[in-house]
């Protein structure tokens, strides 16, 4: 949020951060619901569900693009399960809660360090050396920060169960076509 590139003599400015990234990379994509955008001190998250199959994330570590992940990602979509499974009281496959989602996360951490050199995969455990892990980092500040925004949004909550219920039904509407498609095959 507040960043601002000049390249090649034109200005950008990010006035909302990774909320301005989803809106521009979901601008062809209908969405379930607004979205949810969180920041803290080292973190900032912003969450959607589109039409789309599929899961959608846009990862960063100190400002560097880690397209493929790494352990904030991993904890991230941990996190992201956990704390919806316990915001509706239900046991939601998984798959079914992160079935379309859109998400990015950006966390600022000390001496980050990575798997690979071209610096697009984080393997650092830990936030700093001696702190907190990279997963108890993240899960604390979704698991508080998400249900906090969801308790006071109840529309956007109850938007995003009826899109985790749909992403469910479609997953066992599938798996009943998958079983006729197998009977019939033996046939």
């Amino acid at each position: 949020s507040g960043l601002t590139i000049i390249f090649n003599k034109h200005k950008y400015f990010s006035n909302n951060g990774l909320k301005d990234l989803l809106l521009k990379n979901t601008e062809n994509n209908t969405l379930a619901y607004p979205i949810i955008h969180l920041r803290g001190e080292d973190i900032e998250i912003a969450i959607t569900h589109g039409n789309q199959y599929g899961e959608n994330y846009y990862t960063f570590v100190n400002g560097q693009n880690t397209i493929s992940g790494g352990t904030h990602l991993s904890a991230f979509r941990e996190s992201i399960v956990k704390t919806l499974r316990d915001f509706y009281k239900k046991d939601f496959d998984a798959s079914d809660i992160r079935a379309s989602i859109i998400a990015s996360i950006s966390i600022r951490m000390q001496n980050p360090i990575f798997e690979s050199q071209t610096k697009t995969k984080l393997g650092s455990a830990e936030i700093k050396p001696g702190g907190t892990t990279v997963r108890i980092f993240i899960n604390d500040f979704v698991k508080n920060t998400l249900d906090n925004y969801l308790h006071t949004n109840e529309d956007i909550a109850e938007k995003l169960l009826n899109r985790i219920i749909k992403s469910e039904k479609e997953r066992k509407e599938l798996v009943g076509i998958k079983k006729i498609a197998a009977k019939r095959s033996k046939v």
